[in-house]
């Protein structure tokens, strides 16, 4: 069984044909345990998303402990809220039999190496001063066009009124 700690509590996220069933008619036909595995790229994509999913996965532990859909998704914020993705990645994940899960596993792990690589890329990238000079100059240059956009729209705007185009 999955969970996930947060606020000194500990969730459990289980994921099973009833709760499938569940999440099916409360999301729009959201599939949990679809066999293409296209319920990963949704609940890693869509954070907001991925904290319905388990509010319905969770909200009888939520009830017994007087805590609100409100107050629920509150605590999904920054690590609270990767740790409970990852929770519910998992519990997914653990409805299939073992020879898919080791698949679903090996996925996961490569999506996970996948988003460090890019994260480090990224970072690197950023903390390049060239990459500083290169987006304050992309910047300017895009305030510079919308300077003469605005500057020429005027212009024509006079010139079709009548009025001379500059006064001297």
């Amino acid at each position: 069984m999955a969970t996930f700690r947060v606020d000194g509590r500990e969730w459990h996220v289980t994921v099973d044909g009833p709760k499938i069933r569940q999440v099916r008619a409360e999301l729009e036909g959201f599939d949990l345990g679809a066999r293409n595995a296209s319920q990963f790229t949704r609940l890693t994509d869509e954070p907001l998303f991925a904290a319905e999913v388990l509010w319905i996965l969770c909200r009888k532990q939520a009830t017994e402990l007087g805590v609100s859909q409100e107050q629920f998704d509150a605590m999904l914020g920054g690590d609270a809220g990767e740790a409970a993705a990852v929770a519910l990645l998992d519990a997914v994940i653990d409805f299939f039999p073992s020879h898919q899960r080791q698949l679903l596993k090996k996925l996961m792990s490569q999506q996970m190496e996948i988003q460090q690589a890019a994260t480090a890329k990224a970072e690197s990238r950023l903390l390049d001063p060239t990459t500083l000079e290169a987006m304050k100059a992309a910047t300017l240059d895009n305030v510079d066009a919308a300077i003469d956009q605005a500057l020429a729209n005027l212009t024509r705007r006079r010139n079709a009124t009548g009025s001379p185009a500059s006064v001297e």
